[in-house]
């Protein structure tokens, strides 16, 4: 249930990003929320159900704005893997760290990206620049604040009333016995 909800969730933050917060796929001052979604679930969900909730959201993605197939799936894993990763290795408490490590580590992701298609597709014209990307950085920055704590948010929502409702459940009468 959990997982279903947050796949929902993250397409949502796709449809918005996609439809409202970006008029045209060249525009600079659109927040990419789905990255920072990539970030919390790094954050705060299992490997596997992550990778379970990021698949979908990544390929419709990719579907609905992708210019070059199979680059937004490779941009949240490539994030998700780098997220997950760093966050086993920070010995500081997980408040510091967040939003700047989800900051920083969308640069490394977009330099990554931007290598590799110089590499496997060099008649793509992709070059670095670094106004566009650091506006993008500050954007996703600014929105990481409010988004982390809607999602914390629907988390714990969604975590209170699964457990409430089916596993603190007073259970009444013999529960093994068939009548």
């Amino acid at each position: 249930m959990l997982t279903l909800s947050f796949i929902a969730v993250g397409l949502f933050l796709v449809v918005v990003q996609t439809t409202l917060l970006m008029p045209s796929p060249l525009w600079l001052a659109s927040p990419d929320l789905y990255y920072i979604f990539v970030g919390y679930l790094a954050y705060n969900f299992t490997f596997l159900r992550g990778i379970v909730v990021l698949l979908p959201i990544s390929m419709v993605l990719d579907v609905y704005s992708g210019t070059i197939i199979g680059m937004y799936p490779a941009l949240c894993y490539l994030g998700y893997f780098l997220l997950k990763f760093m966050v086993t290795k920070m010995p500081v408490r997980k408040s510091l760290y967040q939003l700047p490590l989800v900051a920083a580590s969308y640069l490394v992701v977009n330099w990554a990206i931007i290598f590799l298609l110089d590499l496997f597709q060099p008649q793509v014209i992709t070059s670095w620049e670094w106004l566009p990307i650091l506006l993008r950085v500050v954007l996703i920055y600014l929105f990481s604040f409010p988004l982390f704590r809607l999602l914390a948010f629907l988390d714990k929502r969604l975590k209170g009333k699964i457990s409430s409702a089916r596993l603190t459940r007073p259970l009444h009468g013999n529960q093994f016995r068939q009548d």
